[in-house]
């Protein structure tokens, strides 16, 4: 935990490269010093097809997914390291977004390793 889960149009692949954008956003939420880098698990999934807004234009959304208990300003600059990091990959791309959701640990499964 926790998990940073990054959506953007795939057509963006052609312009972006997506393994950087996900290391760089996994480099952004262990610079939050708010996890142990171990427990970090960033991916990326693309969408071919999509409508963003009037006009379909590109997109790149994160969704940082925890436990809950961080106070405010801790999801706050958790919510900012991570957008300044996705939009240094984002000219052109009209839509950055992320949303730091908590999660009820009682709801959570998780297989742990022997």
């Amino acid at each position: 935990m926790p998990h940073l889960v990054i959506e953007y149009a795939e057509k963006l692949e052609e312009t972006i490269s997506i393994p950087a954008l996900v290391s760089s956003a996994q480099e952004a939420m262990n610079r939050s010093g708010l996890f142990a880098p171990h427990t970090i698990k960033t991916r990326a999934i693309p969408y071919r097809h999509f409508i963003a807004g009037e006009k379909g234009g590109c997109f790149i959304h994160a969704e940082v997914r925890l436990f809950e208990g961080r106070s405010d300003r801790d999801r706050e600059s958790l919510s900012s390291t991570v957008f300044n990091a996705l939009c240094q990959f984002a000219d052109g791309v009209p839509a950055v977004t992320v949303e730091v959701r908590e999660m009820d640990p009682s709801c959570y499964s998780k297989r742990v390793p022997f």
